[in-house]
């Protein structure tokens, strides 16, 4: 997953976050200032303090302010986050770091949520496991104050930046993120710098058989194995396809030869003449985006364009699909 298609920096989400939050903080205390000034004027009960924008700024002065540099938090008082897409950590380069930190430190705060007595991690889990495996009391931390969908987009974007995240781990991350707070795949296009569509053929992966989708989960099968998959609507097809790809080590042209082979021979038999290659080319990549077997007859000129459907909620998606 290329680096390059993030649109958005983690630390530009970052910022601007701390920026919505701080700019949310100051219409509230507003609005507090001018219901204080609104009280005041009112009579005061017998053996009360009025309230008074000098009993305001005391009561300030007695709040501890949030802190916007680095702390050192005791570790064991770090949860995760239960809600984070990266569910799996390469025990090898887990240790390899542990054993990077035993040496030099963390150099990079993890940050967190402070959560009652405690903190939830909101980017740095890593870091922090590692941290765990050195054997350390403490780690560097930034303490913020981010709303559950903010943390859920920073934890996304974090592992797309860094490449941990597999195709199934970023389509249930998404799933969640779109359920959870009522998002459409254009706002969440907007938060991981990409486009619609791509967001759509990530999610069509979650209509893959749970066998097929364990074999992306552990790096057995690609995510280019795995888009050509979504097109085979047989249940028992796909996962033999799926296993036929991890023994013989089938690339992704000859999975596509595979899937796609049966339908070309028929198509070019029903015509005078052999069709063209970008036709045939157009044929396939209809088949990936639209998640079912497209057949075009005919020629550059005048033909036909036939989309198949195996059920009343695959006609449903494409029909939305299609109307999008």
């Amino acid at each position: 997953m290329s680096q390059k298609g993030l649109g958005k920096g983690l630390g530009a989400l970052i910022a601007m976050f701390d920026e919505e939050n701080e700019n949310l903080k100051k219409e509230t205390k507003t609005i507090e200032t001018k219901e204080i000034d609104f009280f005041s004027e009112l009579p005061s009960p017998k053996k009360k303090e009025p309230i008074t924008k000098t009993t305001l700024a005391k009561k300030e002065d007695n709040t501890t302010p949030p802190t916007s540099g680095v702390l050192e938090i005791d570790i064991n008082l770090i949860d995760n986050n239960v809600n984070q897409p990266r569910k799996t950590f390469d025990p090898t380069g887990l240790q390899e770091l542990a054993d990077s930190i035993a040496s030099s430190g963390v150099f990079q705060p993890i940050l967190l949520n402070k959560v009652g007595g405690r903190y939830m991690i909101v980017a740095g889990e890593r870091r922090w496991r590692a941290s765990k495996l050195a054997g350390l009391n403490k780690i560097p931390a930034l303490i913020r104050d981010y709303s559950p969908r903010q943390v859920a987009e920073i934890a996304i974007v974090e592992n797309l930046q860094r490449e941990d995240l597999n195709e199934i781990e970023l389509a249930k991350g998404i799933k969640k993120l779109m359920d959870d707070f009522f998002l459409t795949q254009e706002k969440v296009a907007t938060v991981l710098g990409k486009n619609r569509s791509s967001i759509a053929n990530t999610l069509r992966l979650l209509n893959l058989p749970s066998e097929v989708q364990h074999l992306v989960e552990t790096n057995q099968l690609s995510a280019g194995h795995a888009k050509c998959l979504v097109a085979v609507s047989n249940v028992e097809k796909c996962i033999r396809l799926a296993h036929q790809c991890v023994t013989q080590q089938l690339s992704v042209r000859e999975l596509e030869n595979i899937i796609k082979g049966p339908q070309i021979a028929s198509t070019s038999s029903s015509q005078s003449k052999p069709q063209s290659i970008e036709l045939r080319h157009l044929a396939r990549e209809l088949t990936l985006k639209l998640g079912t077997k497209v057949v075009i007859q005919g020629n550059e000129s005048q033909g036909k364009i036939l989309i198949e459907y195996y059920d009343k909620k695959d006609l449903i998606r494409l029909s939305t699909t299609l109307k999008d």
